[in-house]
């Protein structure tokens, strides 16, 4: 019975220490703080992602319903986006080039000018130090860390509107939402911004791959 015991209390005491070690992603979370300013640092080397927006419910103060793409730091970017204007529903393929819009609802590509679509979600503001990705994280209060998540730490928290406008989501004031850090590079994987109605998330992946993006053939 004594070496039982021994074997058990062995068996144990490696259980344990199996699932503290930080090897495998447990241990303790990291400091909420810290983590943000360490991927707002990250974020401002980023040169493209690969971007997807998806929306929960019918949150308010964002016409587009999802989007994904390809997205460069100067705002050249191409993709897909659904979204609401004026009671209809659009789907549409995206390239923006320089001040070129060309889209395409239905056949080939037209041209028109960028503010067309920038006036629902600036892509150009994504990655911008100073109105986007970069801005969020630094201004962003209450920051929480609350568990792990494929490699990335979850943190809650209060995100600036300022902020958030460069994402395409317009409200006063703040919002609460949450933000998904990778704990190995501190790079920013997702965003969730709770609105009234429902919520947005954006999700970034594919970090500078630095795809070709050029105007489509008329």
């Amino acid at each position: 019975m004594s070496r039982l015991r021994t074997l058990l209390a062995a068996v144990l005491a490696v259980a344990l220490m199996s699932g503290c070690s930080s090897a495998d992603g447990s241990g303790p979370l990291p400091d909420a703080k810290t983590l943000l300013q360490q991927s707002a640092t990250a974020m401002k080397d980023v040169t493209s992602v690969g971007f997807a927006l998806t929306t929960e419910g019918t949150p308010s103060g964002i016409p587009v319903q999802a989007m994904n793409g390809q997205l460069l730091r100067n705002g050249d970017a191409q993709g897909d986006l659904t979204a609401t204007q004026a009671g209809f529903t659009v789907q549409a393929k995206f390239v923006l080039v320089g001040p070129d819009l060309y889209y395409n609802l239905m056949g080939g590509y037209q041209k028109t000018d960028r503010a067309t679509v920038t006036q629902l979600l600036d892509p150009s503001a994504i990655l911008d130090p100073e109105r986007g990705i970069p801005l969020l994280l630094t201004q962003a209060t209450d920051a929480k860390a609350e568990t792990r998540e494929d490699g990335a730490v979850k943190i809650s928290a209060t995100l600036p509107g300022t902020a958030v406008a460069g994402l395409g989501v317009k409200v006063a004031g703040t919002l609460k939402g949450a933000v998904w850090i990778d704990e190995d590079d501190k790079r920013l994987t997702r965003v969730r911004m709770d609105l009234e109605g429902g919520s947005a998330t954006l999700a970034f992946d594919d970090f500078n791959a630095d795809p070709v993006i050029k105007a489509p053939e008329q």
